[in-house]
């Protein structure tokens, strides 16, 4: 395969799995009823058919060409949807995203889908598709718009992008015709213009939508007057002969008013695109090299300071509000909203209700904000424990709902928004909640508490047990939870990602699940300590307060250590022994405040040096197995700084 095709199959595998995603969401609107779910799945499933025949994968083709006739008989009417009906089309999706997973890996689309494409006839009539999809387009309409689309001449797959277009289009307006028509578009004649009527009641709503797509040259909208268009429909002589003669008139006006706009090329009514797709793993190399640029400044400033040279000085001033903007520019590029990850989920929450036989309103909110790539990527598996969790543990099947004085049908929310410097994300459900009692006899069986540690416990903290590595409160594992696996895997990679966990809950009251995390990791506010000559980074959002240590806030008891803050004893650990550290003595210790899981302690250090923001730089090889540190950071004067990680610091075993 030639390198600009293999170019082209790598947008194509996005392209689709983006259109993938908008179907399983879709799929799950329909059987609630939702008909504008039923006409998106229809032009998705019909633009990956378009993709796939151009890129010559037949067996992707006439998959999305058989679900695309089903999906027309469902909008028209003639099959009526049922839970058996979504079933089959959503084995239908998963064919489609195993198809592309083998397209990537192999550039084959041999998967057997006999079986899907036999049940999907079965739920349609013998009539011809053709005939139905004649009869989908023998709809006359006024169109008020007339849109003329310039593809890039060097666009590889032009019918593909004017199928994008126009399926772009009927999301905001009403497509009333299109030409040339799709089979003259695949054609080799086709030369990227096409003409779009629409019935909308914005056009600026409409060259906001086209000017967001790629490969477009250029664009132009013009009004229509009364102008009905009929596809596919026989009309009769003189109604042809008027049309002609209107098409004429239409054609010879969009001449002149393109000589026109060729004259002035600022008028607003033409624009031309500029947006491409960027890998992620580019974004980091960014990302990297800006945290390199910052560590030159630093020794710009520290050279331009110890030879005293101001025009030096500064140029490096000038050059840091421009890296400061960079960085910014690079972190707003790296947030994603939280939809990409829970939009899997209302699919997910279906199929295993479906199996469970449990009945579950799925809800989301919360779908806009925004969290950094890397949080969201981390964060991601653990939530789909917490759902799958919420479903099987938590959800009661209808008859035990019933038999509680409940709705059969369960109620699980899940929900983001940002709070202060913090993203939450939380998870409620309505089912049985948890059982303390049962959590407690099962933490003492498999030796994950002693009965005196259980008995001297809250209840606060013996929900938590369930965070921990083998529990499972399920006296019989199943196939969707039970094993002991996951819980703990959510608690662990929040709080690496500087977050934390909290859960509320009551016997037979439901269950909620709150996660916080900060916005990103790529760049934390930090404060930088300083144990003998050593720095280290504490992120700002693990710190509570700090004060000053002395003999007044200072206890020993029982040979432990404490730091009395407004009254309370806090546990004390002292950086320098934590690290070893053995020259000199601070006149005056500096305690900072940290709060694990809800607790406080307090690591003395000998001074605060400042705070600032820091980029991180993960540990990797073996240094990633030391415990206590979750990366390191670059000073500007080139100084590596160690970035201390409170919750594995302050672990069991460092305790002990």
């Amino acid at each position: 395969m030639s390198d600009e095709m293999e170019e082209y199959k790598q947008e194509f595998i996005q392209e689709a799995r983006e259109y993938l995603d908008v179907m399983n969401q879709n799929f799950i609107k329909v059987e609630k009823g939702d008909v504008d779910a039923i006409n998106e799945i229809f032009r998705v499933a019909h633009t990956i058919k378009g993709m796939a025949g151009f890129m010559g994968y037949k067996n992707l083709e006439e998959l999305c060409h058989k679900l695309e006739s089903a999906m027309g008989k469902v909008r028209d009417g003639e099959i009526e949807v049922t839970e058996e009906l979504i079933d089959v089309m959503l084995k239908a999706v998963d064919a489609i995203g195993e198809m592309i997973d083998r397209i990537e890996d192999e550039d084959s689309d041999s998967v057997d889908v006999r079986d899907i494409i036999e049940a999907l006839t079965m739920f349609m009539e013998s009539r011809e598709e053709e005939e139905v999809a004649d009869r989908h387009e023998l709809k006359p309409a006024t169109a008020n718009l007339r849109v003329d689309v310039y593809i890039s001449e060097d666009c590889v797959m032009k019918s593909v992008r004017a199928a994008l277009v126009v399926e772009a289009l009927s999301e905001v307006a009403e497509v009333v015709g299109v030409i040339p028509d799709e089979s003259d578009m695949e054609k080799e004649t086709f030369d990227g213009h096409f003409v779009v009527y629409l019935n909308a009641p914005d056009a600026s709503v409409v060259e906001d939508t086209i000017s967001k797509i790629a490969e477009i040259d250029r664009f132009e909208v013009s009004p229509v007057d009364g102008e009905t268009v009929e596809m596919g429909q026989a009309v009769s002589e003189e109604e042809a002969e008027e049309k002609a003669e209107g098409a004429a008139r239409a054609e010879t006006e969009a001449k002149v008013e393109k000589t026109e706009k060729r004259v002035d090329p600022g008028r607003k009514d033409k624009k031309k695109l500029e947006s491409i797709r960027v890998n992620i793993s580019q974004l980091d190399t960014i990302m990297n090299l800006v945290g390199e640029l910052v560590i030159s400044k630093g020794r710009l400033l520290q050279i331009a300071s110890e030879y005293d040279i101001p025009e030096l000085k500064e140029a490096v001033a000038i050059m840091d509000k421009s890296i400061t903007s960079l960085q910014d520019e690079i972190m707003q590029i790296r947030m994603v909203r939280v939809e990409r990850v829970f939009s899997k989920f209302p699919r997910m929450v279906r199929d295993l209700a479906r199996k469970l036989g449990k009945k579950i309103d799925f809800t989301m909110e919360g779908l806009e904000t925004e969290l950094d790539r890397t949080v969201l990527d981390e964060i991601s598996d653990p939530l789909v424990h917490l759902v799958r969790n919420a479903v099987d543990h938590g959800i009661e099947t209808p008859e035990e709902r019933v038999a509680a004085g409940k709705d059969e049908v369960g109620r699980i929310k899940l929900a983001a928004w940002r709070e202060k410097n913090n993203i939450i994300i939380e998870l409620e459900d309505d089912g049985r909640g948890l059982d303390v009692e049962k959590i407690k006899q099962k933490a003492i069986e498999k030796g994950i508490v002693s009965p005196a540690e259980a008995d001297s416990m809250s209840e606060d903290e013996i929900k938590m047990l369930i965070f921990s590595p083998g529990f499972s409160t399920k006296d019989e594992a199943t196939e969707v939870s039970g094993r002991g696996v996951g819980m703990d895997v959510v608690k662990t990679t929040v709080e690496r990602l500087g977050g934390s966990v909290r859960i509320s809950s009551e016997k037979g009251n439901g269950t909620r699940i709150r996660i916080h995390l900060p916005p990103t990791v790529a760049i934390v506010k930090s404060l930088l300590v300083k144990v003998a000559n050593e720095t280290y980074a504490i992120p700002i959002s693990s710190v509570v307060e700090a004060l000053y240590v002395g003999e007044d806030n200072w206890k020993v008891i029982h040979g432990n250590p404490f730091l009395i803050v407004r009254g309370k004893l806090v546990p004390a650990f002292k950086l320098r022994e934590l690290f070893n550290v053995r020259n000199g003595r601070p006149e005056r210790e500096v305690g900072i405040i940290v709060e694990k899981e809800g607790e406080k302690y307090a690591l003395i250090a000998d001074t605060i040096a400042e705070q600032q923001e820091i980029v991180i730089k993960p540990l990797t090889g073996y240094l990633a197995k030391i415990k206590g540190f979750s990366g390191v950071t670059i000073l500007g004067d080139g100084r590596v700084v160690p970035i201390l990680d409170v919750s594995s610091l302050l672990g069991g075993d460092r305790l002990a």
